[in-house]
């Protein structure tokens, strides 16, 4: 790997720790993306880490995706607006989607647009997005603190 982008507008909350193992303690309160930042360049201080400290919209996403030239692009959102923005993206730039998905003691990892222009989009697996109100929260459904980790490390070999 030699760069990673990282796009997260939300801080490092203390409830967050069980389930994102990425940060710590000594990053509550800091921007998610500079956290993981911090934690990758500790991991492996040769690795480029690129950081946009604000949520992904369609209103920036095409800014993002084109800032670097990026030649995959890995879900970790947790919402369903944000996974069709990123597989449309995946589309458009003609890269693979490496899609990531958990609740509860369950996770889900798939490739999508792989290969690019060939492959199936996530709206082929779901064409309509769900019902907001059918989708419980994090803090609502719960989810095991191991689930996301594993589920990111599929994600990893998958990439």
């Amino acid at each position: 790997v030699g760069t990673v982008g990282v796009v997260d507008g939300d801080e490092v909350d203390l409830s967050n720790l069980q389930r994102q193992v990425v940060h710590s303690e000594g990053t509550v309160g800091v921007n998610k993306a500079e956290s993981a930042r911090r934690r990758m360049l500790e991991i492996n201080s040769e690795v480029q880490v690129v950081t946009y400290e604000e949520e992904m919209t369609a209103d920036n996403a095409m800014d993002i995706a084109k800032d670097k030239n990026w030649d995959i692009i890995v879900d970790g959102s947790d919402n369903f607006p944000t996974k069709y923005l990123l597989s449309d993206l995946s589309e458009m730039l003609g890269v693979p989607f490496v899609y990531g998905g958990v609740l509860g003691f369950t996770g889900q990892v798939s490739v999508f647009n792989d290969p690019p222009g060939i492959g199936p989009a996530y709206r082929d697996y779901l064409p309509v997005p769900p019902n907001p109100e059918d989708i419980p929260s994090c803090a609502e459904g719960g989810v095991l603190g191991a689930v996301p980790g594993v589920v990111g490390m599929v994600q990893w070999v998958e990439g």
